[in-house]
């Protein structure tokens, strides 16, 4: 490598930096922002009653906090595993990002409006679309990594299992569906279906990701980066 190259080398992976360093800020405030929107109750007259009263009526924000928690926490180590692959920018891969970690942050807005409102429909089908934006912003980023045109990762490993669309094609598809099925489901129904579908989809997608590493390791010899 001459010293042309090597100044190429380090401007590219000091740009790759400053976007990783970004992306994880976008997600740190992300994550805050959640807790934030749980408020301690105000009592005027505090008892042991009162106090498990009004917490029982937080239940709901709990159960969206935690939620949305893992949603967005699966997304970051989703993130974090695609983009190590990731040797060069270009304004597209940037935009594709940026889009992406708008609909990051949008969580804890869609995420405090169906806690708050959990016994209707329509804030569910809000929060429902927020995250399957996410997740189809998240395969938008992965066919951009793994189009061998776009030059941004090394070959072979544009075509490592690690950049299937399969994996975050499981979230667009359990709340796509959840945004129909709220039609004819109660509310607090809709809020089961990703505690149902995601293991099994987990489950069956584990099975996909062993056969496309074997396949992978059998094409280009060695063990899949893990």
């Amino acid at each position: 490598m001459d010293g042309n190259e090597k100044a190429q080398h380090n401007r590219d992976a000091f740009q790759i930096e400053r976007v990783i360093l970004f992306t994880d800020a976008v997600f740190a405030i992300a994550i805050t922002l959640l807790v934030i929107e749980i408020k301690v109750p105000e009592l005027e007259h505090p008892t042991e009653s009162a106090v498990l009263s009004v917490l029982a009526h937080l239940i709901p924000k709990f159960v969206g906090f935690f939620l949305s928690f893992f949603i967005i926490a699966i997304y970051w180590t989703a993130h974090h595993r695609i983009f190590r692959f990731v040797r060069r920018l270009n304004n597209r891969l940037l935009w594709l990002n940026l889009l992406f970690l708008l609909s990051i942050i949008l969580m804890p807005f869609t995420t405090a409006y169906q806690s708050e409102y959990s016994l209707l429909r329509t804030p569910w089908i809000l929060y429902s679309i927020n995250i399957a934006f996410t997740g189809i912003m998240q395969i938008a980023l992965q066919r951009h990594l793994s189009n061998a045109g776009n030059q941004v990762v090394a070959a072979p490993e544009h075509e490592h299992p690690d950049l299937d669309i399969a994996r975050p094609l499981m979230s667009p598809v359990v709340f796509i569906s959840s945004i129909a099925l709220a039609f004819v489901l109660p509310p607090l129904a809709l809020r089961m279906i990703p505690a149902v579908a995601f293991p099994l989809l987990a489950f069956l997608q584990r099975k996909r990701y062993q056969r496309l590493c074997a396949a992978y390791e059998q094409r280009h010899g060695g063990k899949v980066l893990a």
